[in-house]
């Protein structure tokens, strides 16, 4: 790819001039379009050092408002970033529906860094493009237009630049893990293009701009950016909705039979008496405390899900499951209807930023299966969004997973006469009235509805790596002591 680049390509001053402000004026108004659109746009920059990438960068963003976009400039990890998942910084920073995110060195620099050594590059090289492929590929999907660029000189004009740095005084912002780059191009060479193959695909390619002349790489990058966008913005008017099949859910069950229900399989007349309950309920408290400095010690993250019915008892399992817990070291996060600012992101953004770091628990309270639940049920996404959404979760739990978090995940399940119960029961119970509200009565006449939803959800992500419970719930003590017994027996299994 890169060594078939004619790098002799060249615009004179006087072109430049004649070119540079029709540019300004049309990706100007493309940004503008974009904006009214509500179309986001990354646009990620990556090269040699000293490709000239910070100027070729500053020329192309005076056409810019910069009230529109953010500019990212990606450094070495900090110790936050290296507690969570290689691709979490990265989604902290995808821009808002309508803005644009200008990344100055992207999650390829910090891949080839954090991911690759010189003995284990074959053996992660494919794990990683995937990786990548999978989060570029989630951002398409939703609407995000994705333009790259790779900055691209020889060998000599890097050496050439160098020495001029030198000569000038002129500082090199170098991460020092990056010095291999400088001394060994050659050995570089054929493993950056084989990343870039890897990773240029229809929904996000690369463009490579021959950099050895600032003027004609500013030329190219304007001219192919304002052509990506108009492109963009055409399909998005004209055409429908498309879903890119580049990967699928590999760990995902499989099969459209929906014919078997799995919630009428629970038998949700399990019960468990009060003595028992409080001597089980204890020792599972007890150990469950215990294993939660071992995973600290070990650094291993956990996510622990809890989804179910309105009043199937969310919330008591929680409390159990934190009474010994050390606050310092876990987390609980209740989800509700997002708000503005995460409705203008991908619906994945906000789980992002909530998972836990190395060492610590996050027990979500409702999860991203909103998307396939009552989004689905209540029509907040369309058709497309939440049937695509099972390949997302599955993708999303799996990097969890690859940096070694445990995930467990609950269904609470009750019948419909016991909902009716509980449902009475708060509205006659003055100090658990706020629990009750008219949005449960209204879901509670769409249960047919639901019971689909969560069947199909249960089959298309339980995988061998973030397994669904279905907890019977009807008894609160059988619920809450099979919590605690599945978190205690899955730790102790992963420890």
């Amino acid at each position: 790819m890169l060594e078939s680049v004619d790098l002799s390509l060249r615009v004179s001053k006087e072109e430049y001039k004649s070119r540079i402000e029709d540019l300004y004026i049309r990706i100007g108004e493309l940004q503008r379009k974009a904006w009214k659109m509500k179309i986001p746009i990354v646009i990620v920059f990556e090269g040699w050092h000293a490709s000239g990438m910070a100027e070729i960068i500053n020329r192309c963003i005076l056409g810019l408002n910069p009230m529109g976009f953010k500019y990212h400039v990606t450094a070495k990890p900090t110790y936050e970033d290296l507690k969570k998942p290689l691709l979490w910084r990265f989604w902290h920073h995808i821009p808002a529906y309508g803005s644009i995110a200008i990344f100055d060195r992207s999650w390829y620099s910090r891949a080839v860094i954090e991911y690759f050594d010189r003995k284990g590059k074959n053996e992660r090289f494919e794990h990683c493009v995937n990786r990548i492929n999978v989060f570029e590929r989630q951002l398409a999907e939703d609407g995000y237009l994705i333009i790259k660029f790779f900055m691209h000189i020889t060998k000599e004009e890097q050496h050439k630049r160098f020495r001029e740095y030198e000569k000038k005084a002129i500082p090199l912002c170098i991460v020092d893990e990056e010095i291999d780059y400088l001394n060994e191009y050659d050995n570089y060479l054929p493993f950056i293009d084989q990343i870039l193959e890897s990773t240029h695909r229809e929904y996000a390619p690369w463009t490579v701009i021959e950099a050895e002349e600032f003027n004609h790489a500013t030329v190219k990058v304007l001219s192919t950016a304002i052509r990506m966008m108009e492109e963009h913005i055409d399909k998005t008017i004209n055409e429908p909705f498309k879903f890119f099949k580049d990967t699928v859910g590999k760990n995902a069950i499989s099969s459209a039979d929906l014919s078997v229900s799995r919630l009428s399989q629970a038998d949700l007349s399990l019960k468990v008496e009060e003595d028992e309950y409080e001597k089980k309920k204890d020792f599972y408290q007890e150990r469950l405390g215990e294993l939660q400095y071992e995973l600290f010690k070990k650094k291993i993250p956990m996510v622990v899900v809890f989804e179910g019915w309105d009043a199937a008892g969310k919330g008591g399992n929680i409390r159990r499951i934190a009474r010994k817990l050390d606050p310092r070291l876990y987390s609980v996060e209740p989800v509700g209807v997002p708000n503005d600012l995460e409705k203008n992101h991908h619906y994945l953004w906000r789980f992002y930023r909530e998972i836990p770091e190395a060492g610590h628990i996050a027990i979500f309270d409702r999860s991203w299966y909103g998307r396939v639940l009552v989004e689905r049920v209540e029509g907040f996404s369309t058709e497309e969004q939440w049937k695509r959404a099972y390949n997302e979760i599955n993708e999303f739990e799996e990097t969890l997973a690859d940096f070694g978090t445990i995930i467990v995940k609950f269904w609470l399940h009750i019948d419909e006469s016991e909902q009716l119960r509980r449902f009475k029961e708060r509205e006659n119970t003055s100090y658990k009235q706020w629990k009750i509200t008219p949005d449960d009565w209204r879901n509670r006449e769409k249960w047919g509805e639901y019971s689909e939803a969560v069947d199909e959800m249960l089959l298309k992500t339980h995988t061998a790596h973030a397994p669904w419970t279905i907890v019977e719930a009807n008894d609160k003590r059988y619920a809450r002591l099979k919590s605690l017994k599945t978190l205690v027996e899955t730790i102790e299994k992963e420890l």
